[in-house]
């Protein structure tokens, strides 16, 4: 679908740091992933509380929960998300499309939070957000300006706790 006017948010990524597929169950995703293209280890991360808090969703404080696992391939990271608790904008990627690719991301910005503002002022709403133990995260709706793809980044990654598993165990 084309737009009329295409919004100057005035932002330049510096890199695309994670692509994030959102999948219907994390153990079945992680074997396939492992024994079809080998991409493992995966670290295993459950957000829920109290580790996970802040919780938005489309404007409103909304609870919901998910399974994260992280892999490295080639200096990128691959993320696959098993949502597991409240609606989401994993639960209606599910709903409208099933499984597959979600959201590009960057977590390499010099000040996270003025580039979500800058993408808010140009007409980009955050659709969910949340904070992670002590890593903030937002997806922008950049769907209709960049042809389907939701746009996410976050800060303070370096903070992110220990997997609560790995795989393969």
């Amino acid at each position: 679908m084309a737009i009329d006017t295409i919004p100057d948010a005035g932002v330049e990524i510096p890199e695309i740091t994670q692509v994030g597929i959102v999948v219907e169950d994390i153990e079945d995703g992680m074997e396939r992933f492992d024994s079809i293209l080998g991409i493992s280890p995966w670290e295993v991360y459950r957000f829920e509380p109290p580790k996970l808090s802040e919780t938005t969703y489309r404007g409103e404080d909304h609870d919901y929960t998910m399974t994260l696992a992280l892999a490295d391939l080639a200096g990128m990271m691959v993320e696959l998300i098993e949502p597991t608790e409240g609606k989401s904008i994993y639960t209606e990627h599910l709903e409208e499309h099933g499984e597959g690719l979600h959201h590009v991301a960057c977590f390499a910005f010099e000040n996270t939070e003025e580039t979500v503002q800058q993408f808010e002022e140009a007409g980009m709403e955050v659709l969910q957000s949340g904070t992670f133990v002590d890593t903030p995260y937002w997806y922008l709706d950049t769907q209709e300006q960049l042809n389907g793809m939701i746009f996410e980044t976050a800060t303070n990654l370096e903070s992110m706790p220990e997997p609560d598993e790995t795989y393969p165990r």
